[in-house]
């Protein structure tokens, strides 16, 4: 017999034996504003990557999904290049 259940963030787990598959979805902007906390939103379940806050204009990253660390790596490289390049440059 399957069973269907409801979880806090709004996902539909589906319970079939022992195995539970998680449906993973886009959030809308009022299920975002429930999640967040101040600037950190962190939603396994939510496929957006980058969410929209409160304020206009301002964007926060979605530290749940796997990809935002990725993002944040390649980011963090860049940085890390461009630092090393203009120290190269400049000779120091």
């Amino acid at each position: 017999m399957e069973r269907v259940l409801f979880y806090p963030p709004c996902v539909i787990l589906t319970v079939k034996g022992m195995e539970v598959a998680g449906i993973r979805r886009k959030f809308t902007q009022p299920e975002v504003w429930q999640h967040m906390r101040g600037r950190i939103y962190c939603n396994p379940y939510d496929k957006n990557l980058f969410v929209r806050r409160r304020t206009p204009s301002a964007w926060t990253v979605n530290i749940g999904n796997p990809w935002a660390w990725c993002a944040v790596g390649a980011l963090a490289l860049a940085a890390c290049a461009a630092v090393w390049l203009v120290l190269r440059l400049s000779g120091a």
